[in-house]
């Protein structure tokens, strides 16, 4: 079986040093590594390798910055993020920007492995602690749509309003109901929502999309 080849991009030297000890005696290649994604840059003019695996947090360009780059000059180049910053939002902007998969910087050697022979085929490929830290924010978003879900298309106008600052008057006459009926409808979102004031109301409608910020 061909080896394959791979650029490792990490500012730190002893991370990159790791892994290529990690790599010897597989059937992986390392052709060379590079501390920053614009050296890289320059070498892919001339030498493209199967698999890229880079960090996220890097001086004078961020992996993320690297990624959307690499979408657009190199869109069949599978790229493997290796980083401690495991956090959802992290996960989530490298996905949409192209990763094909996402390793925490304390993997082991045979999950390293199996990542990069995992994407070079152009499949998917996220260590264990990452697929928990997806599921959880995919259980998170769930919730968030089956309790907006739950909510009247009179219920959203009373929200909106309430963001607007309107008083119960204004709102009865907006919505051509009296303001007793409102503050009743108001007690009713709070209940559903397991709210109990007009501040946690605000942040969950900005959060669920309810209202967009200015």
């Amino acid at each position: 079986m061909d080896k394959i080849s791979v650029f490792i991009v990490d500012d730190h030297e002893i991370m990159r040093d790791g892994v290529r000890a990690l790599l010897i005696g597989t059937n992986i290649k390392v052709l060379s590594d590079f501390p920053n994604p614009p050296e890289m840059f320059e070498r892919l003019k001339h030498q493209v390798p199967d698999v890229i695996l880079m960090d996220i947090n890097m001086p004078v360009m961020s992996g993320i910055e690297a990624l959307d780059i690499l979408n657009n000059k190199f869109p069949d180049l599978p790229v493997l993020m290796f980083s401690a910053e495991t956090d959802e939002n992290s996960i989530r902007k490298a996905v949409k920007k192209g990763a094909m998969g996402f390793l925490p910087k304390d993997s082991s050697q045979d999950e390293l492995v199996e990542a990069i022979q995992t994407v070079v085929k152009n499949q998917n490929y996220f260590g264990n602690s990452i697929l928990s830290v997806i599921f959880k924010g995919y259980v998170t978003e769930t919730q968030k749509v089956h309790k907006s879900s739950t909510l009247s298309e009179r219920e959203i106008q009373i929200i909106r309003l309430i963001c607007d600052g309107m008083s119960y008057k204004e709102m009865g006459a907006e919505l051509f109901i009296s303001p007793r009926t409102v503050e009743s409808q108001k007690q009713t979102i709070f209940k559903k929502l397991g709210l109990d004031n007009n501040a946690h109301l605000i942040k969950y409608a900005i959060k669920n999309g309810i209202v967009d910020l200015d």
